[in-house]
């Protein structure tokens, strides 16, 4: 790794001390969790099941009782065997059977068969892994996941069950209670802990009599939430994708908490009321969701659904200062970009170097893009993918404008821009104009990159320039400028080295131009929900002490 500024190292020892902390606890919670035999007391009412608001599709529940068990896209064949007994494709995939969120196809289903399905495979769970482990399927977020799983599909479950049955069940929920409360400190600061809070609140608020449960996981959640939920709405990781990860489960306890006739706090309530407008403000005409910072295609066809919880229908804004984003929309022109520094180290695991990257749209067709980031189980691609080549921006000699704490998929961000620069006017003639700097490339090549935007005013032109400013720390410093391309957009080389043609469905048609060659190259775009889709990129190459300013533009021509 090269050197690292000594901020960056103090922050990297106090990071790594947390983490070794959290693992000593682990530990002593593992005590507890082999000593763990499920919840005690007397009779346990089930009085609220939350809703469940994800889709559900009842054809999935011919294929579960076929013993056809398709998660995080792959395919495993039980055979006849207990899904918990077979060898599972991957990590991801046990991830995805010991969350039971599988459990809303067989409601959907609503047969007899599935109901007795559903019951059956839960017993073989019981019997297997009921007893806390330190292992996948007690992971603190595959546990809040299950529980907020069952209970949910509870119906399903104890529809015509006997009282042991029953018992055993709420016995079940009130241990993963318990096992979430002492774990919630020791895992990854992020999403597992706002997770693991709303499963805590989601059991005690529930099942009669365990006030005590429901407001210790509320205290948990409200202090989760005042940490990870920023002043303009996005998460501090500043992944777009991790507020529906959110919304998706605090929507439904928001319902418990009135359905118990409670008022939710003002720190919950408040925090809704401003990630749903962060919604809106990623998500492009088409409905997907901008790729920053490992936003995944899978979490767009929930957006819809989020946004009929939201009362207010807040717009969405226009410079998100604490996330990093900035969002230009003229006529049916939309333009996001990435404003901002590195989040927490602690909350980076999944963030991605693309200082200054940016996405354009026009109506529901999308033009430039980022590679975005594919699913967890692609560990290579999904290293690529947060690296800054990419993404729409500027790459020097190769570099990446973050440094990464090792080379694993998921490694966190160790150091990065210091200072990112923005600086937004409205032109007299409307034109919207973004003039954006980031140190990112300071310490290692001794250069800034300065990149302008502008937006015409009647949404049919995104005239930019990039220079690089400072005093070079080597002779010839290469750069390249990189424009990834979404692959619905035709791309025709034009009448001159420097002028290409896009061509969008529809017909709709574009030039992009620059002041440098331009050459045509292969891409990717890797969050796609079907998978990875070759694409193009238009790439401009140069070197700083010859040519250091490049200045290009896209042209709506027909």
């Amino acid at each position: 790794m090269t050197a690292i500024a000594p901020g960056d190292r103090v922050r990297l020892a106090l990071h790594r001390a947390g983490r070794l902390g959290r693992r000593i606890r682990q530990g002593a919670v593992a005590g507890t969790v082999r000593r763990w035999r499920g919840g005690r007391g007397g009779a346990f009412e089930l009085l609220i099941a939350p809703p469940d608001l994800r889709t559900a599709d009842p054809t999935v529940a011919l294929d579960i009782y076929g013993g056809r068990f398709v998660f995080a896209g792959q395919v495993l064949e039980a055979e006849g065997q207990s899904p918990f007994e077979a060898v599972p494709p991957s990590e991801d995939w046990l991830r995805e059977l010991h969350g039971f969120g599988w459990l809303r196809h067989l409601r959907a289903a609503d047969t007899p068969l599935a109901r007795s399905n559903a019951r059956a495979i839960l017993r073989d769970w019981q019997k297997l892994y009921g007893k806390p482990t330190l292992s996948i399927p007690w992971e603190t977020d595959v546990a809040a996941r299950r529980a907020l799983s069952l209970l949910a599909q509870s119906p399903l479950i104890l529809s015509d069950a006997d009282h042991a049955a029953y018992r055993r069940f709420a016995r079940g929920l009130l241990g993963h209670a318990a096992f979430l409360k002492s774990s919630i400190s020791t895992c990854e600061p992020g999403l597992s802990r706002l997770k693991a809070a709303i499963a805590v609140a989601a059991i005690g608020l529930s099942f009669s009599g365990q006030e005590r449960i429901a407001r210790a996981g509320l205290e948990r959640l409200d202090r989760e939430l005042e940490v990870q939920i920023l002043p303009d709405g996005g998460h501090v990781s500043r992944n777009p994708t991790a507020l529906v990860d959110v919304l998706i489960d605090l929507l439904p306890l928001r319902q418990s908490l009135i359905a118990r006739g409670q008022s939710p706090s003002g720190l919950l309530m408040n925090a809704i009321d401003r990630m749903t407008p962060m919604l809106r403000f990623f998500r492009h005409a088409d409905g997907s969701f901008a790729h920053f910072n490992g936003a995944s295609a899978a979490a767009s066809s929930l957006v819809p659904v989020l946004l009929a919880y939201d009362d207010n229908l807040g717009a969405p804004i226009s410079s998100a200062a604490y996330s990093g984003y900035e969002r230009v929309a003229v006529e049916d022109m939309l333009l996001l970009v990435d404003t901002g520094r590195p989040p927490p180290i602690a909350y980076s695991s999944e963030a991605h170097a693309g200082a200054l990257a940016f996405e354009l749209s026009c109506g529901a067709n999308r033009i430039v893009i980022n590679c975005g980031a594919p699913a967890a189980r692609h560990r290579e691609l999904r290293r690529a993918s947060r690296l800054t080549a990419a993404h729409t921006t500027a790459v020097l000699e190769d570099l990446s404008s973050c440094r990464f704490e090792g080379p694993e998929a998921n490694a966190h961000i160790v150091a990065g821009p210091h200072s990112v620069s923005v600086a937004r006017q409205t032109l007299e003639d409307g034109r919207v104009l973004l003039d954006l700097d980031h140190d990112g490339y300071q310490r290692r090549l001794g250069l800034n990159h300065q990149r302008r935007l502008i937006l015409t005013a009647d949404g049919t032109g995104l005239h930019g320039s990039d220079l690089f400013p400072g005093e070079p720390l080597r002779p010839a410093i290469h750069y390249a400028i990189r424009f990834h391309l979404h692959p619905s957009v035709r791309v025709d080389a034009g009448e001159t080295p420097n002028g290409i043609d896009l061509v969008l469905p529809g017909g709709g048609r574009w030039l992009f131009e620059a002041s440098a060659p331009v050459t045509i190259e292969e891409s990717v775009l890797l969050s796609d929900v079907v998978g990875a889709i070759r694409t193009r990129q238009l790439v401009l190459r140069d070197i700083v002490q010859q040519n250091p300013a490049v200045g290009w533009r896209f042209q709506r021509v027909g």
